[in-house]
């Protein structure tokens, strides 16, 4: 008995570790432009709400973040903490962060770094059929902006 539940404890850990990878990746894939592999941490059918601009499925989602690559040099760092999970059952997910987000137009080094936004995400999470833990929806909820601050993909970069 004993053992069974430090397996079932080693198993929770392993989720939550993946879980924490999978959101690390989304913001080092978001920074560094790398679509392809930002695209592939959701699943197939996913929902990426912002505001009101809603995008569904790997297609809609690698336009979103395509324009990224597009139009004058665009730099963004994302920080995101207090990730909280709690599993709904094996498969399933439920998170909420916080995210904290830097940008501007241009090549670093910037002058002076005043936050774009601030935003509470909630996100479920999949694991796929070959074991690997995937967004399924994520909305994100601005809490505090800059002023003139767009969700990206609309009149203003965010």
């Amino acid at each position: 008995m004993i053992f069974e539940e430090s397996m079932e404890n080693i198993d929770e850990i392993r989720n939550q570790l993946a879980l924490e990878r999978l959101n690390a990746d989304f913001i080092f894939y978001l920074d560094n432009n790398e679509i392809s592999s930002l695209v592939d941490l959701f699943t197939h059918d996913a929902q990426y709400s912002h505001g009101a601009r809603v995008t569904n499925g790997h297609k809609e989602l690698q336009v979103l973040f395509g324009k990224r690559l597009k139009g004058e040099a665009r730099v963004s760092r994302h920080l995101q903490t207090g990730l909280r999970i709690n599993f709904s059952s094996e498969n399933e997910a439920i998170g909420q962060s916080v995210c904290l987000t830097f940008a501007g137009n241009g090549t670093p080094p910037f002058q002076g770094a005043d936050p774009l936004l601030i935003a509470d995400f909630e996100d479920e999470y999949q694991r796929d059929e070959n074991g690997i833990w995937k967004i399924n929806s994520r909305r994100i909820h601005r809490i505090f902006e800059s002023p003139g601050s767009q969700p990206y993909g609309t009149s203003k970069a965010g």
